[in-house]
C-alpha cells in the first residue's frame, strides 16, 4: 500500500494512506468469517491495484440478504467461527486500535468499511455478487492528489 505525505501549513507532515486500515481490517475479517467453507478448494482472495483493492469471498450471501441490505442487516453464516473470533484478542493494538477482539461488535463491519473508505478517499466502497457464487468487495484507493 502506498502512503502519500503532505507538508502541513504550520510544519510537520500528514501521511495519507491509499486505504483505511480500519476498513481493510474489517473487510478481511468479514471475508474470512462469513465465507462459505462448504465450497471445496475456494479461497478468500485479495487483489491490489493502483486504484483499488478487491476482496473476493466464496459463497452467496446468507438467507435473504443482498448487496444493498448488507449495511442494514447482519447474518453469521459461520456462527462457531464468529464466536471464536469474538474471543480472540488483538495483541498488536496499533494494527486495529478500534478493536479489543478480532470481531468485537457484530454488524459494524460493513458500515465501518463504507464510512472509512468514503471519508478517506471520497469514493464509496461497493459490493457485488459474481455468478451468485462469490461476493466481491471493491475498496477504491484514496487519491493523494486530492488531499491537503
Amino acid at each position: 500500500m502506498q502512503v502519500a505525505a503532505f507538508k502541513q501549513q504550520h510544519g510537520g507532515r500528514v501521511d495519507v494512506p491509499q486505504f483505511s486500515m480500519r476498513a481493510v481490517f474489517e473487510a478481511i475479517t468479514n471475508a474470512v468469517a462469513h465465507r462459505d467453507y462448504s465450497i471445496h478448494g475456494s479461497k478468500v482472495r485479495l487483489r491490489l491495484f493502483a486504484d483499488r483493492l478487491e476482496i473476493y469471498s466464496p459463497g452467496m450471501l446468507p438467507n435473504t440478504m443482498d448487496t444493498e441490505s448488507l449495511v442494514e442487516r447482519q447474518s453469521a453464516r459461520n456462527e462457531a467461527l464468529a464466536s471464536l473470533l469474538a474471543r480472540c484478542p488483538i495483541e498488536d493494538s496499533s494494527f486495529a486500535p478500534h478493536r479489543n477482539f478480532i470481531m468485537d461488535r457484530r454488524g459494524e463491519g460493513v458500515p465501518t468499511i463504507l464510512r472509512e473508505t468514503l471519508e478517506l478517499g471520497g469514493k464509496p466502497a461497493h459490493y457485488r455478487m459474481i455468478d451468485q457464487s462469490e461476493l466481491l468487495l471493491v475498496i477504491p484507493a484514496a487519491n493523494p492528489k486530492a488531499q491537503p
